[in-house]
């Protein structure tokens, strides 16, 4: 992460994985959470098939973009106001690189 930001690089992370930024377009999640959890839920909503978004997923993810976002940006806010790193899990900043390609 220091080489990439040395680098000039941005990097669109999500913590604990993937997986938790394509819940967000669904539902909260504000308590730390395991990997495995959170892509278990993801599969539980229709979001992933393995280490892939079905066909059928996409108007969800597409139509519930600004809801993922609002959801993303709290997390941060939620951490920030608790004194730890808006990295801190769970936490997602794909919505940065998603306005950036826009």
């Amino acid at each position: 992460m220091a080489e990439a930001r040395d680098a000039g690089i941005g990097v669109a992370v999500s913590n604990p994985c993937f997986e938790l930024w394509l819940v967000l377009h669904a539902e909260d999640q504000t308590a730390h959470v395991d990997r495995r959890a959170i892509q278990r839920r993801a599969r539980e909503l229709g979001l992933v098939e393995g280490k892939s978004i079905p066909k059928a997923a996409l108007p969800k993810l597409l139509d519930c973009y600004e809801d993922a976002k609002g959801r993303a940006q709290a997390l941060d806010a939620k951490h920030d106001g608790d004194g730890r790193d808006p990295g801190s899990n769970p936490s997602s900043g794909v919505w940065r690189l998603i306005d950036t390609i826009r």
